[in-house]
């Protein structure tokens, strides 16, 4: 017999009693010796996003939220602390950033893992037990790879098996202290996505349950101790997930939308799923059955069925001691949690894609009915079923960490021996998520050690942009995302479709996931075919050395002699549609009139020998005129800009400037106004981008108030339509601007027209006169009887409800300035709100010369309509700003 003191029992005794702890402790060395073997998944960047947009919410940004940002309605608990720990860490580096962002979300699956052992030690008392389950929830190979690169279903598993045991040790202490933290960790868990609200009702209906028994032993004792551990559970959870779902702070009822998008996703992407591709809704029914069973460890499998087997044959021999046994009990809800989330799957159809990863979370409950098998094999009375049971079982995690380390780091694409791997590629989807993309990127520029590299991705631009960022910096510079001419295509599956070289192939299990081609010489002939129809045609514009090209529906900047100074900084192209109702709905929603995007060379240019080519695909629908420009440091502006007028609209365009329309009706800002009918034309030779800049505005005045839309009538003109830009309703033509605009089809008195510059103000205004424009003030003239009301530079007769301002001998000079008009009710409360302080109307009565007057045979004449409530008093006058004002008169009105 051994003495106590020697060190080997002893040394067994501890590895027995920590091997958790140093089981963790492995699993977190290994983690990030390896962490960065794995890519960026496709809904990283947007769950990151998601994280700082909350941040910024609850940080006091009121529009981190807004209406349409779908990420917000995804749960934040998981992501905004990773968004914090980014900002205190004060990390900038892309690539600093999301290697912190797998650390994280890796170190969360090793605390999931430890919960999952300390939830089945508490079940069963055994150490082995708990260690075998901890290590099966570690080692599925799928969740083990997505453990670093997927912060939503991931952090969901491991806050699954946290809730469990929460739910567990609330029904073994049985205190409203304990059902409280319960809450709390329920509350997590649908933070972290709202499916997790599934586990509420089974709480609930387990306390239900409890209630019942406490009654009939304890009375009403047992009920109120019952109702108590409720209601704790209750406010607790309801609580944590207002707290910490920032988007129920604004309005809680956002949480029913998102429980709508969770059930009924818009997204329907297709998946491969036993050699077709199926799609929502026509998800066939196996779909989650069938992604599990072969791609879950055999092991895992085996023992989660023993211990349904084992919790079945309890329920039929005495399902009323089952309820009542907390530890079978808890099978059941594990089964439950296991079982139900996949049948409700079934039966509501739900939007499935991406293998099974929507429902990773069953895993908890699955490895803790892993548990309850070993448990149940290893203690039959015969010897051997319990060696066996273990020697199942580590078998089973030597397998799976051999078939680990055999397609590291693509676990995530792990498939067990129930799958054919003679044609895994032909009949189930592989690397969905495309994190293969980091790796080719890494092998091209082995390849190109020295030269700048254009990729592309032959699916979309995202996932080979978001997997760049896992290059160091150094390095990173070199890439740039080229669709239309890259030197090399990344490509899923063995890309032998494609065309090129395949210089690089990676596969799991004889099945190519992810393939490089070089496309450098078929990039180059398109380039030099560009760059031959560019040369054989006239440039339609010229900026900073480059000739712009039109070939069809391709746009080509070509230069000579160019260097790599000509490649740095940004490019702009913005396209400008002849009808605006082209432009795609974002952009008509968001109230712009052009189609704008931004690239620097490298993303659609190369260059070949002393020439730098770029190419733009432009869309399909009718274009005005296209501007483009460049500029190094956006401080500064841009280097040069050019405009091109395209289509149908020059002819216009020349034949306005050549014979405008009618007679020329007024002048501003060296532009000269023709108006004849329903069109306008404004010209201005010797024109320079300067003439062009802001915005124009444009006002019609009816003869007749009521020919004006209804939304218009309070301000007495038509404007918000007409106002417009020169970008869209104007050309430059031989050094001259062209506007041409078309005016509404009621008789018009007269347009006010001019030129601003947001943040500078107004630069010109002109009153254009129209058929019908003196006829008005002549009739109001011929109106005029009697004395007038008050007389000053101006004589002002009140007439009927308005004014008419009358001044003889009166030129431009008498119009300058600004006239004030103020009206004082006779009833304070017949004021509108906002001059209610003041005790008189004033602000929107004040008014300018040329919107409301008019000067005729040697006369100036104003007319002003007045509100329509019983008016006291009336005063009225003229000032100039800077020089003050120029005269004042009071009318007394009466009433």
């Amino acid at each position: 017999m051994r003495k106590l003191t020697d060190p080997l029992p002893t040394f067994a005794n501890f590895l027995a009693r920590h091997s958790a702890i140093i089981a963790l402790a492995v699993f977190a060395v290994v983690g990030v010796a390896i962490l960065d073997d794995y890519g960026i998944a496709s809904d990283e960047i947007a769950q990151r996003g998601g994280g700082h947009a909350s941040l910024d919410y609850v940080l006091g940004d009121e529009d981190a939220l807004l209406e349409g940002y779908v990420e917000r309605y995804y749960g934040v608990a998981f992501e905004v602390p990773l968004a914090a720990a980014e900002r205190l860490l004060r990390l900038e580096d892309y690539r600093a950033i999301y290697l912190s962002r797998h650390l994280i979300t890796h170190l969360f699956f090793l605390v999931g893992g430890f919960f999952c052992w300390l939830l089945t030690y508490r079940l069963f008392g055994s150490r082995l037990v708990a260690l075998i389950a901890m290590l099966l929830f570690l080692l599925h190979p799928r969740l083990y790879a997505h453990s670093f690169f997927n912060s939503k279903d991931i952090p969901f598993l491991s806050m699954f098996i946290i809730a469990l045991y929460l739910t567990h040790r609330a029904f073994r202490r049985d205190t409203a202290r304990a059902f409280a933290l319960c809450g709390v960790g329920v509350g997590l868990l649908v933070a972290v996505r709202i499916m997790g609200l599934t586990l509420i009702p089974a709480v609930l209906g387990m306390l239900a349950l409890d209630a019942f028994h406490a009654m009939r032993r304890e009375g009403r004792t047992g009920a109120r101790r019952a109702l108590a551990n409720a209601g704790a559970f209750c406010l607790a959870s309801a609580a944590t997930i207002y707290a910490a779902w920032p988007l129920l702070w604004r309005d809680p009822s956002e949480l029913i939308t998102a429980l709508r998008l969770t059930a009924s996703h818009p997204v329907a992407n297709a998946t491969l799923f036993r050699g077709e591709f199926v799609q929502w809704p026509n998800i066939p029914w196996d779909y989650i059955p069938a992604w599990a069973l072969i791609t879950t460890p055999p092991v895992a499998l085996a023992l989660a069925a023993l211990g349904t087997a084992r919790l079945a044959s309890l329920c039929a021999g005495d399902w009323r001691g089952a309820l009542s046994n907390s530890t079978a009990r808890f099978g059941l809800l594990a089964a439950a949690c296991a079982l139900l989330p996949v049948v409700a799957a079934i039966s509501l159809n739900s939007n499935l894609y991406n293998g099974w990863r929507h429902l990773y979370f069953i895993y908890a409950p699955i490895c803790v009915l892993v548990a309850f098998g070993l448990r149940w094999i290893s203690s039959l009375p015969k010897p051997g079923f319990r060696a066996a049971a273990y020697a199942l079982a580590a078998v089973g995690i030597a397998l799976a960490v051999v078939q680990m380390a055999l397609i590291h780091p693509y676990q995530n694409d792990y498939f067990n021996p129930l799958a054919d791997k003679s044609a895994l590629a032909e009949r189930w989807k592989m690397d969905y998520w495309y994190v293969s993309r980091k790796e080719a990127l890494e092998t091209i520029l082995k390849t190109q050690p020295t030269e700048r590299v254009l990729v592309w991705d032959g699916v979309t631009r995202r996932n080979v942009e978001s997997n760049m960022r896992l290059i160091p910096p150094d390095e990173r510079r070199r890439l740039s995302v080229n669709p239309n001419f890259p030197s090399f295509r990344i490509v899923s599956g063995d890309g032998g479709d494609d065309g090129g070289e395949v210089v690089w192939r990676r596969g799991v299990y004889g099945a190519p996931i992810v393939s490089v081609i070089d496309s450098r010489a078929e990039s180059e002939a398109a380039f030099r075919e560009n760059l031959a129809a560019a040369r054989a045609s006239t440039p339609l514009a010229n900026g900073g050395g480059f000739g712009i090209y039109r070939d069809g529906d391709t746009l080509i900047y070509a230069k000579e002699n160019c260097g790599e100074e000509d490649a740095l900084g940004t490019f702009q192209l913005s396209i400008i549609p002849s009808d605006r109702a082209d432009l795609p709905g974002r952009l008509r929603k968001a109230g712009l009139a052009y189609e704008t995007s931004r690239f620097d060379f490298w993303s659609y240019g190369a260059t070949l020998g002393g020439d730098c080519v770029i190419v733009r695909e432009l869309p399909d629908y009718p274009i005005h005129a296209l501007e483009t420009e460049r500029w190094i440091d956006a401080t500064e502006g841009a280097t040069w800009r050019a405009t091109i007028q395209l289509g149908e609209s020059l002819t216009e365009y020349a034949a306005a400037l050549s014979a405008p329309p009618g007679e020329r009706k007024a002048s501003g800002g060296g532009f000269d106004m023709y108006a004849d009918g329903d069109t306008l034309v404004y010209i201005k030779k010797s024109c320079d981008d300067d003439d062009a800049r802001g915005r124009f505005f444009l006002s019609a005045f009816p003869v007749d108030q009521d020919d004006l839309p209804q939304s218009a009538r309070d301000a007495g003109s038509d404007h918000e339509p007409l106002n417009f830009d020169f970008r869209r309703h104007g050309a430059a033509l031989d050094g001259k601007c062209v506007i041409i605009r078309y005016l509404p089809d009621y008789p018009i008195s007269h347009l006010q027209t001019g030129q601003w510059i947001p943040g500078e103000g107004e630069l010109w205004s002109a009153k254009i006169p129209l058929a019908g424009y003196h006829e008005r003030y002549r009739r109001a003239l011929s109106a005029l009887s009697g004395e007038p009301s008050a007389r000053s530079d101006f004589t002002v007769w009140l007439n009927g409800g308005g004014l008419t301002y009358v001044k003889e001998g009166c030129g431009e000079e008498d119009a300058r300035g600004r006239f004030a008009l103020s009206v004082f009710p006779v009833d304070q409360n017949d004021l509108p709100q906002s001059a209610r302080d003041a005790g008189f109307d004033h602000e929107p009565l004040n008014f300018d010369f040329h919107r409301y007057g008019a000067i005729f045979d040697g006369k100036c004449v104003i007319i002003r309509d007045l509100p329509d409530y019983p008016i006291r008093r009336i005063e009225t006058g003229q000032w100039l700003p800077g020089e003050g004002e120029l005269w004042r008169v009071e009318i007394g009105v009466g009433g």
